[in-house]
């Protein structure tokens, strides 16, 4: 999947990031979110700019994960002036202001597959089931609202699931959104 993401030209990923992001700002999730994560681009991944900036825009409090000693916690950013590349080459923010992850309302997560049950494969490091591990058992959403974002093409029938994975609220692609039901 990761290869398939990268081949795409840069025009066939910008119009699919773009729809993606129409996509997102559909969700009511989305509408009623005043602190919402996100990720910065990388590896082919769809880009979230556009709906970042529409989001500071309409004075959503933006944040975006910082990766430290084996650890993901999100801080603040309101432009690129308080982002740097990380050891691994992604934009995060300069803060150490961090926000504790059970106060964000949504979470714009990146992915590398996900099937119709909202299982998601991450890159491998496994910040995000660490980060959001007490959603794992959550019968009802409250917040935050993980949404997976990703190329349809990213879907596949069925992912094998592990005791630690946190589940997917929701994914949006350039086709859809689509919200996943809990028990």
């Amino acid at each position: 999947m990761r290869a398939k993401r990268r081949r795409l030209t840069a025009a066939e990923r910008e119009s699919a990031s773009r729809a993606i992001c129409r996509q997102v700002r559909r969700l009511g999730a989305y509408r009623r979110a005043k602190s919402i994560a996100a990720y910065f681009a990388f590896d082919g991944e769809p880009n979230l700019e556009p709906l970042l900036a529409a989001s500071h825009k309409q004075g959503k409090r933006l944040h975006a994960p910082v990766i430290r000693g084996g650890h993901m916690r999100f801080a603040a950013f309101d432009d690129e002036r308080d982002l740097r590349r990380n050891n691994f080459g992604i934009l995060e923010p300069t803060s150490e202001a961090f926000i504790d992850a059970r106060q964000l309302d949504l979470v714009l997560t990146p992915l590398v597959a996900f099937d119709g049950t909202g299982v998601r494969i991450g890159v491998g490091g496994g910040y995000y089931d660490r980060c959001f591990g007490f959603l794992v058992n959550r019968r009802q959403w409250y917040k935050p609202h993980l949404i997976g974002i990703a190329f349809g093409f990213q879907e596949v029938p069925s992912i094998a699931k592990a005791d630690w994975d946190v589940p997917l609220w929701g994914v949006a692609t350039e086709e859809s959104c689509r919200v996943f039901s809990r028990g």
